[in-house]
């Protein structure tokens, strides 16, 4: 549908308050999760005292608790507006993350982390649809590509940041961590208040179906094909995180300190080519380009990752480096898709809930995607082989799968024109 939004220039992808502020939110939220995440399961095993079974339980309880949040947000989202579900969602991360510093037993654990998840996995959705109502298209897809840029940085600096706090090993370090996170939200949930988002100004409502009262995009099985297809895709996630430190420690000659350089130059490559990537002047299908590429690099991924087996450790070190570039490249493919697709095919009013229902792909990998990859690992090179034919049927799929999909495209209305919140109609 035609799109009046801010003058160029005023969004999050370019210059102007709302870029400014956009960035400096997307830096100290993942600052502060990457002092999470450096220090987080070691305090909750030496800490909190919690076994790897309780962890692990707690963890997976919390999984189940974000799957189930991230729509019934997305719809309040489009009934209230984003940006205010957004600055809920940080508050909530920031006492969330308050309450993790001082928890006490397994069951309060997998409570509080629940809670923490369930707004974890509803804000990327939120993020996307304040961004989206600021601006669309391709500038809404370079909007997202720098501030996934930013977030790397956040995340290596929060990691660099726990390193000292981590070596007194203390308690009390530990929980400087957790509340350094909750702060960041704080602060976050400040400055997005201070974003002034578009909204339909009075006019003739835009005809359409009566709203019912399920969410729609559960029931649309052209976008719940590709939402599967791109969670299939999203594997991308734990076969880095999951499938690459185990493979090198079980089954390759690579020294095991390989491990932290493959993530570093995996991290240098999202940082140096995400914006570079989502410059794609050609418009039309980019979203079959992005998928189908995606996934014949995944599926190349797994061809070298079964043939880093063979050879010695410097054979070994050059294949592996090799499957890191081209995962990092299905990687960033993915994402321009991931960001244009619920966006472009969401109908007039339920962008939020779309968004969410999309995210859906993604929870499910997060939740069953290290039981898939860690059993790709104990198949040996045969396992990468299996998983680089699942990737490359999703590459023939992804063409009809979309033109499917855009064939059912919601058809243009002609929209009023776009206020910013807090003017009069």
């Amino acid at each position: 549908m035609p799109f009046t939004g801010p003058r160029p220039g005023s969004g999050p992808g370019r210059g102007g308050r709302p870029g400014r502020v956009f960035t400096v939110v997307s830096l100290l939220d993942s600052l502060g999760t990457g002092l999470y995440l450096a220090g987080g399961t070691v305090y909750f095993v030496q800490g909190v005292g919690l076994s790897p079974a309780q962890l692990g339980m707690g963890l997976a309880l919390a999984g189940g608790a974000g799957f189930l949040a991230t729509v019934p947000v997305g719809l309040l989202a489009d009934r209230c507006g984003a940006r205010p579900v957004l600055i809920g969602l940080q508050l909530w991360l920031a006492a969330a993350f308050t309450a993790l510093a001082f928890v006490h037993g397994p069951l309060a654990f997998a409570a509080v982390c629940s809670l923490m998840t369930m707004a974890e996995r509803s804000a990327p959705p939120m993020i996307q649809a304040v961004v989206a109502d600021l601006m669309g298209g391709a500038e809404q897809v370079g909007a997202m590509a720098r501030i996934r840029t930013v977030r790397n940085v956040g995340y290596a600096l929060g990691a660099l940041l726990a390193t000292p706090l981590m070596a007194v090993h203390e308690l009390w370090t530990f929980r400087v961590l957790l509340l350094g996170n909750a702060v960041s939200y704080v602060v976050a949930a400040l400055l997005l208040r201070t974003v002034a988002v578009p909204r339909r100004a009075g006019g003739p409502a835009v005809p359409g179906p009566r709203r019912s009262r399920l969410p729609r995009g559960l029931g649309d099985r052209r976008f719940l094909a590709v939402t599967g297809l791109n969670g299939v895709l999203v594997l991308h996630q734990t076969m880095l995180n999951v499938g690459l430190p185990l493979w090198v420690v079980r089954h390759t000659s690579a020294p095991v300190a390989s491990v932290p350089l493959l993530f570093a130059l995996n991290t240098a490559l999202v940082i140096g080519l995400q914006v570079r990537f989502s410059r794609d002047p050609r418009q039309e299908g980019r979203n079959r380009r992005s998928l189908r590429w995606a996934a014949w690099l995944l599926a190349a991924t797994g061809v070298l990752m079964a043939l880093s087996a063979g050879p010695g450790r410097a054979g070994a070190l050059v294949l592996l480096v090799l499957a890191v570039g081209t995962l990092t490249a299905g990687e960033l493919w993915q994402s321009i898709a991931g960001w244009a697709l619920p966006v472009d095919h969401a109908p007039e009013g339920r962008r939020a809930e779309y968004l969410s229902v999309f995210n859906l792909g993604v929870t499910v990998q997060a939740v069953l995607g290290p039981l898939a990859v860690t059993a790709v690992v104990a198949l040996g090179p045969r396992g990468w082989l299996l998983l680089t034919a699942v990737f490359s049927a999703a590459a023939l799929l992804s063409a009809p799968v979309l033109r499917a999909l855009e064939r059912a495209r919601p058809l243009p209305a002609v929209a009023p024109p776009l206020q910013r919140q807090g003017e009069s109609a």
